[in-house]
């Protein structure tokens, strides 16, 4: 053999070994890929964090979306019959306040069904200590009233509000409602849902991505909920309203406790109620939902005179006081037991001299509201549905242009309290400062223009969360045309909305 042909052999061979180790290696980095690809590694494998990176951060909105109602109406404006018969909305008109205070960078109102609209911005007042106002109307729908934060800390916030009256046709008297921050859940307590009454749940979605809300109700027959004529499920859609007659799909109640909850994104709800004696107009409300429930509730904005009944429910078998709340302190009105889930109505009568409000003590968490009701010419009266206020380092009230107001404030600290009031115009200036010295159970009231004679918006500074307060409205033409006319709205706590969130760093998860 030549050595040519035994060199050709031996190359031959070693490109065979060549290929064939070539091959077991790609297999083996093949598998050794898809072990890295399929398992997570050993924890003790990997390198130690070197400490706990495992915290807690609390985290605050620097946005305040707020959703304020339209103007009160029939929920059916349809015509039957002889005209002389026919519901009517009469000459009802609408007026809305907003008001930005604190470390706000921007503040703007648009209305609801365009809300990618032109906006309508909030105007700072002159001076230093000035606050953002704006004035208007919500003849054309509800509005959103959306304000942007540079921090979030007491005294920052933003607080709007709505009227509507008439003192012609079936809406005679007074409504008022604060706005709301959307939520996915939320309560509410309704008055009796009598023949001649309409509660009228309104649901808001003023987001892009449709949602179904969950209603559960409960009544003063049982402790059982109540499965709804209408169904229990409203579905909204995006930028959109739907509602339904709660008064209708629950009837014969001495009251209600609503729940709502939302599968897909926040929602704003009101109730607009009103109330006929045959062709005799009752009232008009709107109703926001309640705060969370508690064993003290201090309803204001009930005077002398008022007829009042009071809605009280537990979640457990309760023992409950109402009692009325004066300068000086508490007068007993009424007590009974609360059953399980049921709702309660306490039939207190005609609120004596002095009166200022109503307390509600009970040995478990209850919710609560009081019907205040007042007569007028003709058979007409009216009615205002007020709820338990909530004390807050700092809170406002921005009311409506053509209407007064009178403060109702008390203090629930247990003990000696003082408060700063600030008064502003409707163009934000700073028009008055009172400080309020309270004893323990003790309340005062006082006319809005007593801070201001143009008082607009009203801001409590009340670091020790010493007091609740309230407004309780009239409005001018309507008194003058001696119709019974009232109306209350809520404070809007100025505080941060804070959440914690819990983080925990794991180096172990590969992504």
């Amino acid at each position: 053999m030549t050595d040519s042909r035994r060199h050709a052999r031996s190359s031959a061979a070693g490109l065979a070994g060549k290929v064939s180790v070539s091959v077991v290696s790609a297999v083996v980095l093949i598998a050794l890929m898809a072990v890295f690809v399929c398992y997570r590694p050993w924890t003790g494998l990997v390198d130690d964090a070197g400490g706990s990176a495992a915290g807690a951060y609390d985290v605050s909105t620097e946005r305040i979306e707020q959703y304020c109602p339209g103007r009160m109406a029939l929920m059916d404006s349809d015509s039957y019959g002889d005209s002389e018969f026919q519901a009517s909305s009469g000459n009802i008109t609408s007026s809305a306040r907003y008001a930005a205070l604190g470390s706000v960078y921007m503040s703007s109102v648009t209305p609801m069904a365009n809300a990618d609209g032109e906006a309508e911005r909030l105007s700072d007042g002159d001076d230093a200590d000035a606050i953002a106002v704006l004035s208007g109307a919500v003849d054309d729908g509800p509005t959103l009233f959306d304000t942007r934060l540079t921090a979030s800390e007491d005294g920052t916030g933003a607080a709007g509000s709505v009227a509507s009256w008439a003192t012609d046709g079936d809406l005679r008297g007074v409504a008022a409602a604060t706005c709301v921050v959307p939520s996915l859940s939320q309560s509410f307590m309704l008055p009796a849902t009598a023949t001649g009454t309409t509660q009228e749940l309104v649901v808001s979605n003023p987001s892009d991505r449709a949602t179904a809300v969950t209603m559960r109700v409960w009544g003063s027959s049982d402790g059982e909920a109540i499965s709804l004529t209408t169904g229990n499920t409203l579905t909204v859609d995006a930028h959109g309203e739907s509602s339904v007659d709660l008064a209708a799909a629950a009837s014969g109640q001495d009251g209600l406790f609503v729940t709502l909850d939302s599968d897909e994104t926040p929602v704003a709800a009101v109730v607009r109620m009103t109330r006929m004696d045959g062709l005799n107009p009752q009232g008009i409300d709107y109703i926001p939902p309640v705060s969370q429930s508690s064993s003290d509730a201090v309803i204001p904005s009930v005077r002398e005179g008022d007829a009042v009944r009071v809605t009280v429910r537990a979640e457990e078998t309760a023992s409950v006081t109402v009692s009325w709340l004066t300068a000086q302190g508490t007068t007993a009105a009424d007590e009974g037991q609360l059953d399980t889930g049921r709702v309660t109505m306490f039939d207190l009568g005609e609120a004596p001299e002095h009166t200022l409000g109503v307390v509600i003590e009970s040995d478990a968490a209850v919710n609560a509201m009081a019907l205040a009701e007042r007569g007028g010419d003709d058979g007409q009266s009216d009615f205002t549905v007020a709820l338990p206020g909530t004390a807050a380092a700092a809170s406002a009230v921005a009311v409506p242009s053509d209407t007064r107001g009178e403060l109702t404030v008390a203090n629930v600290s247990g003990e000696r309290t003082s408060v700063t009031m600030h008064a502003y115009d409707a163009d934000g200036r700073h028009v008055g400062e009172r400080q309020i010295d309270l004893e323990d159970g003790a309340a005062v009231d006082l006319a809005v223009t007593d801070l201001g004679e143009d008082a607009a918006v009203i801001m409590v500074d009340d670091p020790s969360e010493s007091v609740v307060w309230g407004v309780r409205l009239s409005q001018p033409d309507v008194d003058e045309s001696g119709l019974a006319g009232l109306a209350n709205l809520q404070t809007t706590a100025l505080t941060p909305v804070q959440e914690t969130v819990l983080s925990q760093s794991d180096r172990a998860v590969i992504r």
